[in-house]
This record gives C-alpha cells, sequence and structure tokens, in this order.
C-alpha cells in the first residue's frame, strides 16, 4: 500500500494501532493516541477516513466505505489509492458506469499511471466499448513497456472480439522480447490454427516442441495442421505419440483413422476406428467412418451394419444394393429399394452427415468421385429415385460441380416433386455461376413454402445487398430473420451491409462490428465489408488497417489487394 504523499507507510504494528481509532476520529474530528487528544490535520483526518473505509470493505459495507473514500478525495483530489479502491468497490458491485466515471476522473489527475489505464480498459471493455479500450491498454503498454500485464490484457480483449490478426502481432512482439517461451509460441500457434494459417501454424508448434517436448497437446494441434496440408504421415505418426500418453482422445484416434486411410493403411485405419468406439467419445460419425473404411476393405456386409448403427440408412441401402449388382449370379436386382421410404427432410440429415463424416476426413475427390460412382450404377439399374438423385446433386455441390447439381435437382422437379431443399440448393447453385434471376427466383420460391425461415430470409436479403437492388425489402428480410435470432453474426453483417449500401455508415460499422465479435474466429469477409464501411466514413486509415486483416485471413479474396493498394498510394500523397 502506498500513502497519500506517495511515501512508505509506517509498519504493520502502528496502522494496527492506527486503525482502531479511525472510527473516532470519522465521528469527532479529533485523533486520542494513548490518552492524548491532539486536534486532526487535513492529512491526518484524510489518512484517518482512508482505513475507515478499508475496514468498512472487510466487513462487507461497501457503501459505507465508498463515502469514506469520497470524503478522503474531497480532502485530497491527487489522492490515488482511495479512487483506486473507488474503482474495484464499484467492480464489486457490478456498478461499471459508475466505476468508468471513477477511473476517468482518476486519470485526469494521474494520467501516468499503468494500473489506471488497464482499469480503464477493463471497464470499457465490459461496457462493449471496445476501440477505447484497445486504446487504453495500448497507452498501458505505452507507460510501461517492459511489463507484460498490458500486453495480456489486450490480447484478451483482441481474443475476446476476434481480431486475431492483432493479437498474432502482439504475440510476435511478446516473442521477439522472449525468445525461448513455449507458452507464447503455443498460444501462437493456437491463434494461426484459428485463421486457418496452416504452414505457419505447422512452423510455430514445431518450435514449441523443440523448446519444451512435454506439452503434450501441442503434438496435437501440430497433427490437425498437418492433416489440413495434407501431410498425412506425420499427422500420423505424431497422433501416435499423442495417443501413448491420451489413448481415449477421440478426436485424435477419428484423425489418426483418416490419415492411416488416405495413405492406404485401411486395416490400421480400421483398428483405430474400433479403438474410437470402444471411447465415451463415439458417436454416429464415427460408425459412419468405419462402414466406409469397410466398404473400401470390401466387407460389405459389415460395412452395412456399421452405416445403420450410425442411422445412415440410405446409404446402408446403396451398399446393400450395390451388393446386389455386384454379384452377378444372383437372380435378385436392387429394384427401387428406398423409393417412398425415406422423406427428403431424412435424406437432408443423412446428406449432412455422410458429407461431414467421410467426405471431409477421407477427401471430398476421392470419396465423393467414388460415392457419384455408386450412385450412377444404382442408377442405371433402376428406375428415377429422388433420394439416390437429391443425395447426388449434394455431392456435386460439395464438389463445386455446380451446373451437374442443377441438372440433377431439375430432374426432380421434372417429376413435380415440391420440396424447399430443392429450392434452397438450386439458389445456391444458380449463385455460384453468378446468375442473378435463378437465383431470386430458388429464393423466394423456399419463402413460398417456409417463410420464417431465418437462414434463407437472410440469404435473400444478403444477396440484394451484393447487387445493391431492393435495399427496403432486404432490410425488412434481415429484421424479421434478427427477430428469431438476434445476435446471429452472419444475419448482423448482412444488416451492416445493406445499412452500408443505404450510405449509413455508423449503423453498418456498429453491426458488423457485433458480427465480428460474434463470430468463432475472425473472418476476412467481414473485415473486408468493414474497412469499406470506414472508407464510407471518410477514415481511410482505419479501412486500410481492416483491409489488411481480410488480406492476413484470406490473400485470394477479390479486390482486397487492389483496394490497399490504392488507398495506401492516397495515403501516401496526402
Amino acid at each position: 500500500m502506498v500513502l497519500l504523499t506517495g511515501k512508505r507507510l509506517v509498519p504493520v504494528l502502528a496502522l494496527c494501532i492506527l486503525a482502531g481509532c479511525a472510527a473516532v476520529s470519522y465521528l469527532t474530528g479529533v485523533d486520542t493516541y494513548w490518552g492524548h487528544t491532539a486536534p486532526v490535520t487535513s492529512q491526518g483526518r484524510a489518512y484517518s477516513l482512508y482505513i475507515a473505509g478499508v475496514i468498512h470493505e472487510r466487513r462487507g459495507e461497501l457503501d459505507k466505505a465508498i463515502d469514506a473514500w469520497l470524503e478522503v478525495i474531497a480532502f485530497d483530489e491527487q489522492a490515488v489509492s482511495p479512487r483506486l479502491r473507488l474503482i474495484r468497490a464499484q467492480l464489486r458491485r457490478g456498478d461499471y458506469e459508475q466505476a468508468l466515471d471513477f477511473c476517468q476522473e482518476a486519470l485526469r489527475h494521474s494520467p501516468d499511471m499503468p494500473e489506471l489505464w488497464i482499469m480503464y480498459g477493463e471497464l470499457n471493455h465490459r461496457l462493449g466499448n471496445i476501440e477505447t479500450a484497445i486504446t487504453a491498454f495500448m497507452k498501458t503498454i505505452e507507460l510501461r513497456p517492459d511489463d507484460l500485464t498490458g500486453y495480456g490484457a489486450l490480447i484478451d480483449l483482441q481474443e475476446s472480439t476476434n481480431d486475431l490478426v492483432a493479437a498474432i502481432e502482439i504475440y510476435e512482439q511478446l516473442i521477439n522480447r522472449s525468445p525461448n517461451s513455449a507458452a507464447l509460441y503455443y498460444q501462437l500457434g493456437i491463434t494461426l490454427a484459428r485463421i486457418n494459417d496452416a504452414e505457419y501454424a505447422r512452423e510455430t508448434f514445431e518450435k514449441v516442441l523443440e523448446l519444451e517436448p512435454r506439452i503434450t497437446r501441442a503434438r496435437f494441434f501440430l497433427a490437425l495442421v498437418l492433416f489440413e496440408l495434407e501431410e498425412f504421415e506425420p499427422c500420423a505418426d505424431e497422433l501416435l505419440i499423442y495417443l501413448g500418453e491420451r489413448p481415449d482422445d477421440g478426436v485424435a484416434l477419428a484423425y489418426r483413422a483418416a490419415a492411416l486411410a488416405r495413405m492406404g493403411y485401411l486395416r490400421e485405419a480400421r483398428r483405430t476406428l474400433e479403438l474410437l468406439l470402444a471411447t465415451d467419445e463415439a458417436g454416429a460419425k464415427h460408425n459412419l467412418q468405419l462402414a466406409w473404411v469397410l466398404l473400401q476393405l470390401g466387407e460389405n456386409e459389415s460395412a452395412q451394419q456399421f452405416a445403420l448403427e450410425a442411422g445412415a440408412y440410405l446409404f446402408a441401402d446403396i451398399i446393400f444394393a450395390g451388393t446386389l449388382l455386384e454379384d452377378s449370379a444372383s437372380d435378385r436386382q436392387p429394384g427401387n429399394l428406398w423409393d417412398d421410404r425415406y422423406s427428403l427432410d431424412e435424406v437432408e440429415a443423412e446428406c449432412d452427415l455422410f458429407i461431414g463424416a467421410v467426405l471431409g476426413m477421407y477427401g471430398e475427390r476421392a470419396a465423393g468421385e467414388q460415392t457419384l460412382d455408386m450412385l450412377d450404377a444404382l442408377t442405371d439399374a433402376a428406375a428415377f429415385s429422388p433420394s439416390l438423385t437429391f443425395l447426388r446433386a449434394r455431392i456435386l455441390l460439395y464438389l463445386e460441380r455446380y451446373q451437374e447439381a442443377l441438372e440433377a435437382l431439375e430432374s426432380m422437379r421434372s417429376k413435380d416433386i415440391v420440396s424447399k431443399y430443392i429450392h434452397y440448393y438450386s439458389a445456391i447453385a444458380f449463385e455460384k455461376l453468378e446468375d442473378f434471376h435463378g437465383t431470386e427466383y430458388h429464393l423466394r420460391a423456399f419463402l413460398e413454402i417456409n417463410p420464417d425461415d431465418p437462414d434463407v430470409l437472410n440469404f435473400l436479403g444478403y444477396f440484394y445487398a451484393e447487387h445493391n437492388v431492393h435495399l427496403d425489402e432486404a432490410e425488412a428480410l434481415l429484421t424479421r430473420a434478427l427477430k428469431q435470432d438476434p445476435e446471429n453474426p452472419y444475419y448482423l453483417d448482412s444488416l451492416g451491409w445493406i445499412y452500408y449500401r443505404q450510405g449509413k455508415a455508423m449503423e453498418a460499422a456498429e453491426l458488423i462490428r457485433r458480427a465480428i465479435y460474434g463470430m468463432e474466429s475472425d473472418d476476412a469477409e467481414l473485415r473486408d465489408h468493414l474497412g469499406d464501411v470506414y472508407l464510407l466514413k471518410g477514415n481511410v486509415e482505419r479501412a486500410l488497417a481492416e483491409w489488411r486483416r481480410a488480406f492476413r485471413l484470406d490473400p485470394s479474396m477479390p479486390g482486397v489487394r487492389e483496394k490497399i493498394e490504392k488507398y495506401s498510394a492516397s495515403e501516401l500523397e496526402e
């Protein structure tokens, strides 16, 4: 603790003696020591009040403590300690606005005190004043560059608001100061993985393990990054070491099985999945993955059984029908095993499961093409099947074969099959093919069937905003979507983008920032949008900062590099 004068306090014993007199001083204006009465100086009275406030605080009497410290400040406006106590007391009461007022007043008297700037930043963070909080933490770093407190607070804020590019820059600064810190490299690697910078994340996790091989989790994350880079052999090796210490980690087992299968080690992949299915983390997707591996091994009957265990009944039927086709000696033919058996709702759910569990892990191209071949064989041998056709369309869309997907969906419509799913996926394909009218037609047709679907309300509203048409209707669509899910970051960004098109820069900036804060990770498209909004506001510097973030997140994003080059040049000219 520090005296109001800035000198060191007297020993603890003396404090205890003085504290015993504090209540009397507080009431009478005189101090009594060892039976003698003496007039109280302003400094002595302030000190007595300060101690009285501390005692009240320890008793849980926050209101009395606050009153005492306010009186201290009335005696000495330069007093720092009671202001800090006041701020902390208001924080305990949850009165952030009042705490912020005290903090602002304290900074007016002590503008070079890093502790106050930290509090000021944290209060503004809690109140959602993110830009002010960032400025406060930067001021802390400026005042005390060798203290990690300001850096830590700034990183926490940036990660909580998804400003991951800025967080990476701070980690890099800290690593320059502490180049042998495995912990800093580890946090940097996690953040890099969150923005999908796999190459840099790989280097970072390798550095972690070089500095401290016992950080087991770094090996796990390194393996996931290697999987993303399609370096399956080192991925499987790292996971084998990791599983030696954590043998029941379901995610690690799933990725090792997929890596082994993609290298052609199917039997080892099978054994790994069987280990996974014996853990508490086993789920439907893992049963389906084992079904896929067994199918590659030619064990069709077992594959069918595990598909059924996964609830993938259509896929189980496909395996069974394919087995009949392969058995040329059999008199049985597959016929139309699935017609009228599955609703498109059921097929849609199974498509999501299959695409995520199999195509996403076992190779979208290889697994996708093999599945299409299976469907083609069955289509040639049987009459038209809505279930097979819809599954085919979904896989074609996943493989980015949009025209073929449209043809499959159109064949369903030609059979008078009416479904919101046909319209939804047709709209996606038409949008990818840059066909405005086709996209609009199918989105409106979807909303005729299900007028309150928030995702499709958002899809159509954002589509109009992108093309800068029907903006009033787009705003109404997004308003309806946000009534159902007020904090959905995608809907917030869409409405913000509509406001941008309408020239409402302030409203647009607020919504798009909220959208960024609500995302699971930093997002290049939203950063690009925010940059455009800042440009509309006339703030070229902030616009450039956001475009640079967007470019760091996705260097392939169209138009961002050009905007950076154009406005960087104009900034230099000024």
